[in-house]
């Protein structure tokens, strides 16, 4: 059975991205952007022509240190018709990075829609409870150990460093906004992954839980989170700052 890095659409991609190596520290200021692609394109029936392989979406993530507390920042562009959803976070300074409060705001950026859809809203959690714009969601319960989906790509690195492979359960805040119960992310060892630059070993992190897609995080043996694959997309890395 194959790898989830050895998903064909995963290969490709890895066969022509040159990624970031060298020197890095996940526990400094850092910014990385990934290119998103989706697992299911298709080609018209009757047709031999290949599409060609692009990038459906990016992803910036940004962290920075604070003395207690640790700030976020998640760009998602979607290629297609520039629609952007910002979210800038204040985390608490732990091994999830569980969010505390953020701001969120989303907006056409480009094409026939644009200025057209533009919404922000606020969310925090209160007391153990989720809020967003001040009221709970209709699905919500009391929170104790959580985060969200997009701090795991700063969490992993951050595992890696500390070399921490132990069994870590959580309730997940998915897209800072809808709660998922019971997630699991744990460490799955060492494995090889093939690049356009050669082999890279990398720590390897499953993420898995109720209502999610299971996903591995790839991250190099300088603790940089450089691939993350599930059925669904393949996440790659493209620059660093």
């Amino acid at each position: 059975m194959p790898e989830p890095w050895e998903y064909p659409v995963t290969k490709k991609v890895l066969a022509k991205q040159e990624l970031p190596s060298g020197a890095f520290d996940p526990e400094g200021t850092w910014r990385h952007s990934y290119d998103i692609y989706f697992m299911n394109v298709r080609t018209k029936r009757g047709t031999s022509a290949k599409r060609p392989l692009k990038p459906a979406a990016s992803v910036d993530v940004r962290s920075g240190r604070r003395e207690r507390a640790v700030s976020v920042g998640v760009t998602y562009t979607a290629q297609m018709d520039g629609d952007r959803t910002v979210t800038e976070a204040i985390c608490a300074n732990d091994t999830l990075l569980a969010p505390v409060s953020w701001t969120q705001s989303f907006a056409n950026a480009a094409g026939p829609g644009e200025g057209l859809v533009e919404s922000t809203r606020k969310g925090e959690v209160k007391n153990g409870r989720l809020l967003i714009n001040g009221r709970e969601p209709s699905v919500s319960w009391q929170l104790t150990t959580y985060t969200a989906d997009w701090c795991l790509f700063d969490v992993v690195q951050r595992l890696a460093l500390r070399k921490d492979r132990t069994r870590h359960e959580f309730d997940l805040i998915e897209e800072f906004s809808i709660l998922r119960g019971r997630q699991v992310l744990l460490g799955r060892g060492m494995t090889t992954v093939a690049t356009t630059a050669g082999e890279v070993e990398a720590q390897v992190f499953c993420h898995f839980g109720e209502s999610v897609i299971p996903t591995l995080y790839y991250v190099d043996t300088n603790n940089r989170l450089f691939l993350a694959v599930s059925t669904r997309r393949t996440i790659v890395l493209r620059e660093e700052a």
